[in-house]
């Protein structure tokens, strides 16, 4: 007994110290994953900010200029995949023998769909690296991914092509399409959405140039030698531009999310400086950047309700049209070609139409960010969301009046809203949360595009099937309006959402009192709603219990009442700030 009681205790030891240490191995992992969404800032060395001043092989000086045309270029080569659309009667008639039967547009799902995962990953990754690193890295990986493609394609199997072009593409499209766009937008901080409209414009305009070149190259060589020269044409352009991609020096964007503050305020300027934030110490740094700043961590970036209302804004600007652009050859031929009850030739062909929906999704990415710095972030993209609300409502009407120009027209200002997301999205995560958060950020908000794509791309598949396998036409409008039914409640639901923004840091952190329900800037003023309770003495029985009374009180803020709230606030931050700097003596 004493032996098999001694074997039931060391067991019992043995299983208490494995379970500790599964616990801090859990806990270890956990701590490794918080430190690196913590570290979310390039720093590099006196040695690498001296070497950083050169570009093309230390050949050139640095120019702020010459990071546009670079990330226009590296972006075009990206954005080839907006044309993949062209090759997917190609590649099932390749592989199943039947143009019109296949899953080759799935590929395409899957490629957008592990950008955006491989984008929250690396996000921190990118941030604290330099931007050659991970943008050469990136193409590399795109590179291989075109070899695979081609190599799938030559021995006929769907599945290696999924890998190949959805998989490992797809990866280098994430770690690319992030680093090259973080990368030029920091040279600008005046004009963060000029300049990063500009840099995705290439993406955008992908489908422009290589829905031609995808169709010249099918019709005079073989699809596998297809993605061979696509993908070396993408390797060659890539590398060279890449060595014109440079991070500013250190202090030429402000440290933290600026505090805009009207002249004349002096409380409030007073307890900023009290906050002893950074400035900047060279004289080159651009004088936005010399406004006080306030510091938002990743950590709180990503618990804010804004990002998240953001985040589903983002995911409603984009959800039509991503599926459109996968899908829209097919509505041609379906509704206005061949394949339509009465065939006939649609008046321009499939690749042309998709060539042109990618000049106007390029077009809007610059228009957008352009737009966005003048009238702000918020604003634009409240525009955006409004504009494909009345143009996705009347797509169903165009194509039951049989309007081919009305429904190209429609489609296309809906994508030239959608390529608009995609411009000032970076700027507008810059300006909430801080230039040291954005790719992190900009990485997590792409899962959007992975969901999008996705989701979107399946529900719009599963619906056309469910109505194809009942009986239906595939030239019968209704199975594509179902379609647009559901994107057009996405969009509203994204209008609402940012509606709620709180787009400016004041907004965020304005204090909240603990009675209060409901926060909202109306016309420039704070607008609050509070729940209060009120216990009339006259309805008080003598040892009775209090019974109290609930009522709503609405309150709207002067000019003078919010800034003394928020000079307030800003003085309580001056002290945190002051306690967490101070050594413990303790």
């Amino acid at each position: 007994m004493n032996g098999n009681g001694s074997i039931a205790a060391d067991s019992m030891l043995f299983n208490r110290i494995s379970q500790q240490g599964e616990q801090r191995d859990k806990r270890g992992m956990l701590d490794l994953i918080m430190d690196y969404y913590s570290h979310t800032e390039y720093q590099p060395t006196q040695e690498q900010t001296v070497k950083n001043r050169f570009v093309f092989f230390g050949l050139i000086r640095c120019q702020p200029w010459m990071s546009i045309p670079a990330g226009i270029l590296i972006q075009f080569c990206y954005g080839s995949v907006y044309a993949w659309s062209i090759l997917n009667g190609p590649i099932n008639k390749a592989i199943s023998g039947d143009e019109s039967h296949g899953n080759a547009e799935v590929t395409f799902y899957i490629a957008l769909g592990v950008l955006g995962i491989t984008a929250a990953i690396f996000g921190p990754w990118i941030e604290t690296n330099h931007p050659q690193k991970s943008g050469i890295i990136g193409l590399l990986i795109f590179f291989s991914g075109h070899l695979t493609s081609s190599l799938a394609v030559s021995v006929r199997m769907i599945s290696l092509l999924y890998f190949g072009y959805g998989f490992i593409a797809g990866i280098g499209l994430g770690i690319g399409y992030v680093s090259t766009i973080d990368a030029v937008s920091k040279w600008w901080p005046r004009a963060r959405g000029t300049a990063a409209g500009f840099a995705v414009m290439g993406f955008g305009g992908g489908s422009l140039a290589f829905g031609a070149i995808n169709r010249w190259l099918i019709d005079n060589t073989t699809l596998p030698l297809t993605f061979l020269i696509l993908g070396s044409i993408n390797f060659v352009v890539m590398l060279i531009s890449i060595q014109f991609i440079s991070p500013p020096p250190p202090g030429h964007n402000p440290d933290g999310v600026p505090i805009m503050e009207p002249t004349g305020q002096q409380p409030a300027i007073a307890a900023i400086g009290a906050l002893e934030l950074e400035k900047g110490t060279q004289s080159t740094r651009p004088a936005a950047a010399e406004q006080p700043t306030l510091h938002v961590s990743l950590g709180e970036a990503l618990r804010s309700r804004d990002y998240w209302l953001l985040y589903v804004a983002f995911l409603a600007n984009i959800v039509f049209s991503l599926v459109v652009i996968s899908n829209l050859p097919s509505i041609i031929h379906n509704m206005f070609g061949m394949g339509r009850r009465v065939p006939q030739q649609p008046p321009i062909p499939a690749y042309i139409a998709v060539s042109i929906e990618g000049g106007f999704n390029m077009f809007g990415r610059v228009l957008t960010g352009v737009v966005s710095d003048l009238i702000g972030r918020k604003t634009t993209f409240m525009l955006l969301l409004t504009t494909q609300i009345v143009t996705i409502s009347f797509v169903s009407v165009a194509i039951h009046a049989d309007s081919f120009w009305g429904f190209l027209a429609l489609i296309w200002i809906a994508t030239m809203c959608y390529g608009g997301g995609f411009g000032m999205i970076p700027a507008f995560l810059s300006d909430m949360f801080g230039t040291n958060n954005t790719s992190s950020c900009h990485g997590i908000l792409l899962t959007a595009w992975s969901l999008a794509s996705i989701v979107g791309g399946l529900v719009f598949t599963g619906i056309l099937n469910h109505f194809l396998s009942h009986g239906s036409h595939a030239w019968e409008p209704h199975i594509y309006t179902a379609n647009f039914m559901w994107m057009l409640a996405v969009v509203v639901a994204g209008f609402v959402c940012c509606l709620f923004v709180r787009a400016s840091i004041r907004d965020r952190l304005f204090p909240a009192l603990p009675n209060q329900i409901l926060r909202l800037r109306i016309f420039g003023r704070v607008f609050r709603v509070l729940c209060l309770r009120h216990t009339p003495p006259a309805e008080v029985p003598p040892g009775g219990c209090k019974r109290h009374r609930k009522f709503m009180e609405f309150e709207y803020l002067t000019r003078a009442e919010e800034q003394k709230a928020w000079d307030e606030y800003l003085a309580l931050r001056a002290v945190q700030h002051r306690l967490m700097k101070e050594p413990n003596d303790c």
